[in-house]
């Protein structure tokens, strides 16, 4: 059962030049690791339980013997610095999700194992969920579920303090080539609860929300559609002060803009291929 949002993937051709420019727009960026096997290495953002990862190829060759999801981001980087890759849900039963799939009629890889060592030489492990093998630009998320807890987990990788005041990932926002079509999937094969409003449809993962986005809804969308396909457009980040980080955004040079509702919107061309909104959320 889908419990949790649990991260999105920026993919980077560079991760080091790209790790630099996230520590510009005020992010606190710590070395993760590398995958065993597949040929790609990340950075993290941490929050919480939730966390940005940067994601690059690290080994072509590795990545092109593993296939999948490896040749897929190889792939999408050859022609730019970086996109927004994918996202992933976080799950308490993987098995019972893989079950749902098959029964929904939507193929899907795994649930099989992954591992990543860290550079202090602890192995963080998990199994994945992929619908049709292939996590990134896909109108779709990959499902996760993390061998150890999540107190150890935190214990291993601190929320970072962050600059700019980011504090969660509040939710996505998806461009997909069908509505009605996404809508069936994230209702009859995830289990999740759209709600059609107008021109696009928002679904609810506690405090997360996924927002699935025609072309005709929004001009990044179509562009994005243009470009690279369906799949992640843009990501909500929230943060304690958007004053504060208006401030740090501006004093590192970067450009951004004022959304119609207040948030700051940071377009592609500054964040290495990524689009993200920054929102101010209430303190609790």
């Amino acid at each position: 059962m889908i419990s949790r949002f649990d991260h999105v993937i920026v993919g980077v051709r560079d991760l080091e030049a790209a790790s630099e420019r996230y520590r510009a727009l005020g992010f606190e960026v710590n070395p993760g690791g590398r995958h065993t096997g597949l040929g790609t290495a990340n950075a993290i953002i941490r929050f919480g339980v939730d966390y940005i990862e940067l994601l690059t190829i690290a080994d072509p060759e590795e990545a092109e013997r593993a296939g999948g999801s490896s040749k897929v981001l190889l792939d999408l980087l050859q022609d730019r610095p970086g996109a927004l890759a994918g996202y992933a849900l976080a799950t308490a039963d993987i098995e019972e999700d893989a079950e749902r799939l098959k029964q929904g009629g939507l193929a899907a890889v795994g649930p099989f194992a992954m591992e990543r060592l860290r550079p202090d030489g602890r192995l963080l492990s998990w199994r994945l969920l992929v619908p049709e093998g292939v996590s990134w630009r896909r109108p779709w998320p990959f499902l996760i579920q993390w061998d150890q807890s999540d107190e150890q987990r935190l214990s291993w990788e601190q929320p970072g303090s962050h600059p700019n005041g980011a504090t969660t990932v509040l939710g996505v926002s998806v461009v997909v080539a069908s509505l009605e079509d996404a809508v069936e999937l994230y209702r009859d094969k995830l289990g999740l609860e759209p709600s059609v409003e107008g021109d696009r449809a928002t679904i609810a993962v506690g405090g997360f929300q996924i927002t699935l986005l025609p072309a005709s809804a929004d001009a990044a969308a179509a562009q994005t559609l243009s470009e690279i396909g369906e799949g992640p457009v843009a990501a909500v980040i929230g943060v304690q002060d958007l004053a504060r980080t208006e401030s740090v955004l501006t004093e590192a040079g970067v450009a951004w803009q004022r959304e119609e509702d207040g948030a700051i919107r940071v377009d592609p061309d500054q964040a290495v291929g990524a689009r993200l909104v920054f929102r101010e959320v209430a303190s609790s």
